[in-house]
Order: C-alpha cells, then structure tokens, then sequence
C-alpha cells in the first residue's frame, strides 16, 4: 500500500528525488558507532520523500549497500510512525546498544527495534493519511459537520488538538443523527472513553481481532501521540488486497499442475535435477539464449542479488533447521528452554503440510484448522528470532 513508482526505473537515476540534509545519516556511516535508531520519516525527508515508494525505497537500499550498512526493517516494512535501525552489516550479529542520544529527532527513549520483521499494525493504512479529530468544546453540530463532510463515521476527540496524547474519547456519527439531539447538548456527553489504543508499531495480526470486535482501535507512536485510528473498513481493505494476491497466484499454480500432470513424472524429476539455477534454463529453440542474473533478481537486480535464503522452499527450511551444525550452531545453543529438536522439526513439518494445503487448495479444504499449525511454529521461531 505505498504510493507507486516506476519499478522500471535505474537505480541510479532519480531526478525527482529532492533529496534534503542527512547530516545525522551522515555522521553515522562515518563513525565507529555499530547501530543507531532513526524516524522512518525522517530518513525518508533525508530522500526527499514523505512517503514511500519503489523509487525511494530503491534510493534507500543503494545509499546502504554503498556504506555496508543495513536496515531493520527494511524501509518498506517499517512503522511509519515509528523507527529504524541502521547497523553495520559486519556487526549486524551483535546486538547494539542504542542510548536517547543516539536517537533522532526524538525528545524521549525508545524500545530497541524488535527482531522479528513482521507486518505492523500501520501497514492497514497509505503513509501519512490524515488524522481527522475534532477538541473538547467543539459543538454537536460541528461534529456532524466534520463527518460528513470528510466521511467519516466515528472521530476521536482531544483535549486539545495541538496535543494528541490528550485522547478524550471517540464520538460516532450514527449515536449524534439516531435521534434528535436537544439544542443545548454537549458533544463532551455523547463522547464515549473506553477506546482501544496501541501503538502503531504493533503486529498487525495480534490485533485485527480487536478491530473486529470494537469497530476501530487507535494507532499511537513511541510518545504516547494518537496518530491514526484503524477500522474494520481498513482492515477490510487490506485482506482483499491479500486475498485477491493469493487466489490469482492459486489460480495460477492450479493452471500449472493442470498443464503439468500431462508429462510424465520421470520427465520432470529429471528437469528438476538438470536445471539447478534459473540461468541454466534455455529460452530459445536452439539452446543458445539464457536468462541474464539481473532478469531472474528482485528488481531487475538493480538493488542486489537475491540473496540464497530467499530461493529456499518449505522443505528446504526444513532441511537446513535439521542439519546438525546448523542446529547445534544457532538454536541448541540459545538456552531458551523448551527447544527441543524433535518439537520444533515436527512443528515445521506441520506448518509445511499446512501451507501447501492452503496453496495447493480445493474448495472443500477449511483452513481455519490450520491456523494452529502456523501458529505452533509461529511460536518458538519468535522465541529464538527474539534472542
């Protein structure tokens, strides 16, 4: 849900990018520091942009790489109300300690950024879509006004309007127009307080339950401001997004299989053990044309090689979490109790079996008895991923 544009574009080249002053950006790469904190927005100013895009997130990942630096998240998954850490690759294993001095443009501590890259509660919603609210003393009429003059059916109202943290309450369209409302009432006794307020920073799946349960919840970043409000609508949206993504790619694999079940199994087991790389694929009748690296890259390789671990299938996570050296080296030696082998491979078998089901599906399939499998392995991978 960014703004679009040209993917198609060099790296290299981006004339409307304005960029504007990255002293702090700056002075970073240049010292011995190994991690610092920074407003996603303000290194999106630092590029000239208050929101994101394909250009600038492009822009972003090359003046990176050019520093051997990397982000978490990554721009194009970060709160947007809230931070990103940039950290020297050679010491991205190591964990930095991050103080308020080292924090920009913020006048309070923050909590280091988390080490599971997951979707964010602020992702419901385009970057920097405006907050409409109304204050403490505006009148009924000016409530209804509001509303329906900018659509919206529910608003939050503060205090004062110059301090989001003041959040009062919300105020609903439908109870101010139900009934007629007596000349001489104040929308303070038509406002409703017990209102859900987290922070924009949040995982996005932990809440769309409570969206659904009270209509709305409020987004607020790392100071306690209220930001955004999130409702059913936006969660809507956003699902249809995601399920019109999977159900295209679903009809996709069905046409595949379909067309594939046709050639003989020894025939395509053989395929698969000829090609191990995508540039050894042919792509004309005399085997003289190949696909180019930067064809078969994200972005046309404009931003890197895809990285190995990004090749990898379900059944290769598995193969690789199994290894004795992989496991010995980077989950036996956690300490976090209740890793245990056994559990965690069956775990990862299960969820294996449940997203081919949820991929390779027929109409009659319920996944909601699958969620539990994802979930089970959801579980320790966030323990050892937080570690």
């Amino acid at each position: 849900m960014r703004d679009s544009d040209d993917a198609s574009e060099p790296a290299s080249f981006f004339p409307e990018l304005v960029e504007g002053p990255r002293d702090e950006l700056d002075n970073f790469a240049l010292s011995s520091q190994s991690a610092r904190l920074f407003r996603t927005t303000y290194v999106l100013e630092c590029f000239g942009r208050e929101r994101r895009g394909a250009n600038v997130n492009r822009r972003i990942e090359h003046w990176l790489q050019e520093r051997n630096l990397e982000m978490f998240p990554a721009i194009a998954d970060a709160d947007f109300y809230g931070e990103v850490e940039i950290r020297r690759i050679s010491e991205s294993s190591v964990s930095a300690d991050v103080t308020e001095s080292e924090y920009v443009t913020s006048s309070s501590p923050v909590q280091a950024v988390s080490g599971v890259n997951s979707w964010v509660l602020s992702s419901l919603k385009d970057d920097a879509e405006e907050l409409d609210f109304l204050e403490y003393g505006a009148s009924v009429e000016d409530a209804i006004n509001k509303m329906k003059d900018r659509g919206r059916s529910k608003l939050p109202v503060f205090f004062s309007g110059n301090d989001r943290s003041s959040l009062i309450g919300t105020v609903k369209l439908a109870e101010l127009t139900f009934e007629k409302i007596e000349e001489n009432s104040k929308l303070i006794e038509k406002t409703t307080t017990q209102v859900p307020v987290v922070g924009t920073n949040e995982k996005l799946f932990d809440w769309i339950h409570e969206i659904l349960k009270n209509g709305f919840v409020y987004g607020k970043n790392d100071i306690g401001e209220v930001v955004q409000i999130y409702t059913t609508f936006d969660v809507a949206r956003y699902m249809n997004t995601i399920s019109e993504m999977f159900l295209r790619a679903n009809e996709i694999e069905e046409l595949l299989r379909s067309f594939l079940s046709r050639v003989r199994e020894s025939d395509l087991r053989d395929a698969k053990r000829r090609f191990k790389d995508l540039t050894e694929i042919p792509i004309d009748d005399v085997g003289g044309k190949f696909f180019r690296r930067n064809e078969i890259s994200p972005n046309g390789g404009q931003d890197s090689e895809l990285r190995y671990v990004d090749s990898l299938m379900f059944g290769d996570y598995m193969k690789c979490i199994g290894d004795p050296k992989i496991w010995d080296e980077h989950f036996s030696e956690t300490g976090i109790r209740g890793i245990d082998k056994e559990r965690c491979l069956r775990s990862l078998n299960d969820a294996r079996l449940a997203r081919n089901t949820v991929m390779h599906f027929n109409r009659s399939d319920s996944f909601e008895k699958l969620i539990p499998s994802f979930e089970s392995l959801a579980v320790w991978l966030r323990r050892v991923s937080d570690r």
